[in-house]
C-alpha cells in the first residue's frame, strides 16, 4: 500500500509532547511546547487553526489524553508549579467540552504517577495503564534543581548517571491498572498490569479495550512488544501479546513517541525515537543503556493488517513526540520533534 501525504494548515507555533483528539470533522491539539494553548482545526474548511479556551491548569508535557463523546480528558503530565519551582509529575485531571469550549477540573487526587501513561474510556469510566513513578521523578528533579548541584555540573551529571544506571524494576513504574469513575470521581484498582509497565507507548483504542505498541520500559530503553488489553463490566478479562514489529525487523530497537492511528482497517505506526545499541547494552547489563548513544528519530512507517507488521513507506522526515489523530479523512499528523530537537509547526494528512 502506498501512503499519500497532503499538507494541513500549519500550527501557529511548534508542538511537541502535547496532546490532541479528533471530534467529527474537527481536530484539537495543544499543551506540551504550546504551553496552555488549545487549538482547533476544521478539516472540512482547512482554513487555519483557531484558538480555543486555554487550558486552565499548570502547563504540562506528556499528559494522558482520553477522547470521549463530546470532548476529552487530560490527566497528569509533567509541569513546573509556582510553589516548587521545578518539574514534577502532576496529579490533577481536567475535562474539555467541545460544545461549550470549556475546561473543568475533575480531580486533584490521582493515586499514582500517570506521566507517560495510556488511557481508555468506556461506559462513564476511564482506565489508565503505565506511568512514571511520581516520588522517584519528583525526587530526581528536586536534586537536579538544587543550588548545590547547579554550582557543580560534574556532581549533577554523576547524580543523573546514578539514576540512569539501574535495571528496569528499580524504577517502579505504575504496574497496576486504575479506573476513574467520571460520575463519582472516585478511583479504584482494576487489576495488576500483566505486562512490563511502560510509558510513551503508541495507543490504539477499540470498544473492548486498548493496544499498546512498544514505548519505554525505563529511561532510554524501549519495549519490543505489542500488548492487548480487553475489558468487560469494568474488569480486565483478557490480555496478550500481538505480533511485534521486531518480528518483521530483528534490528528494531523499539519506539517511543511514535505517531499511531488508523487508516481504514490498518493500524499505522510512523516515526518515533530510540537509541541504536540500547537493547544490546541492556542485555549486557549496561543498565545506563543509552549512555553515549545518539537518539534516532526514524522516518519509518509501519502498518499492521491484523496478522503482521510491514514496512509501508517513509515519513517526509524523521519525527517523534507529535500528535496523531484518526479522522474520517485519514490520519492527521500534528507537529512533532525533529532530530535536532526542533518542534514542528507542520501538519500532514496521511491517506
Amino acid at each position: 500500500m502506498k501512503m499519500q501525504f497532503s499538507p494541513l494548515p500549519s500550527l501557529p507555533a511548534g508542538l511537541k509532547n502535547g496532546v490532541g483528539f479528533s471530534h467529527h470533522q474537527t481536530i484539537y491539539a495543544g499543551l506540551g511546547s504550546l504551553g496552555n494553548q488549545w487549538l482547533m482545526l476544521d478539516l472540512d474548511a482547512q482554513q487555519a487553526w483557531q484558538e480555543k479556551a486555554a487550558f486552565p491548569g499548570v502547563a504540562r508535557n506528556d499528559s494522558v489524553c482520553v477522547p470521549v463523546d463530546g470532548g476529552c480528558y487530560v490527566f497528569s503530565g509533567a509541569g513546573t508549579t509556582a510553589e516548587l519551582g521545578y518539574t514534577t509529575v502532576l496529579d490533577d485531571g481536567y475535562y474539555y467540552d467541545c460544545e461549550q469550549d470549556s475546561w473543568s477540573l475533575v480531580t486533584e487526587q490521582i493515586p499514582v504517577g500517570l506521566l507517560g501513561a495510556a488511557g481508555w474510556a468506556s461506559e462513564g469510566s476511564l482506565y489508565f495503564v503505565g506511568g512514571y513513578n511520581k516520588s522517584q521523578f519528583d525526587g530526581l528533579m528536586a536534586q537536579l534543581s538544587s543550588p548545590e548541584l547547579a554550582q557543580q555540573p560534574e556532581l549533577k551529571q554523576a547524580t543523573l548517571a546514578e539514576f540512569m544506571s539501574r535495571p528496569i524494576e528499580a524504577y517502579q513504574w505504575n504496574d497496576q491498572i486504575y479506573r476513574f469513575d467520571c460520575v463519582t470521581q472516585q478511583w479504584s484498582r482494576v487489576a495488576a498490569n500483566p505486562f512490563q509497565a511502560n510509558c510513551g507507548a503508541g495507543v490504539f483504542r477499540s470498544e473492548q479495550g486498548l493496544v499498546l505498541v512498544e514505548g519505554e520500559v525505563k529511561p532510554g530503553l524501549r519495549s519490543l512488544q505489542t500488548k492487548q488489553f480487553q475489558f468487560s463490566d469494568g474488569k480486565l478479562v483478557e490480555s496478550g501479546y500481538l505480533p511485534s514489529i521486531f518480528e518483521a525487523d530483528s534490528s528494531h530497537e523499539g519506539l517511543a513517541g511514535a505517531f499511531c492511528g488508523e487508516i481504514g482497517d490498518l493500524w499505522v505506526v510512523a516515526g518515533g525515537a530510540y537509541f541504536v545499541g540500547s537493547q544490546n547494552n541492556y542485555r549486557s547489563e549496561q543498565y545506563y543503556s543509552h549512555q553515549g548513544l545518539t537518539k534516532t528519530f526514524t522516518d519509518n512507517l509501519w502498518c499492521f493488517d491484523g496478522c503482521e507488521w510491514q514496512l509501508a513507506g517513509k515519513l517526509p522526515q524523521g519525527a517523534a513526540y507529535g500528535v496523531a489523530l484518526t479522522t474520517p479523512y485519514g490520519l492527521a499528523l500534528i507537529g512533532g520533534e525533529s532530530q535536532q530537537g526542533e518542534a514542528f509547526t507542520q501538519c500532514l494528512l496521511m491517506t
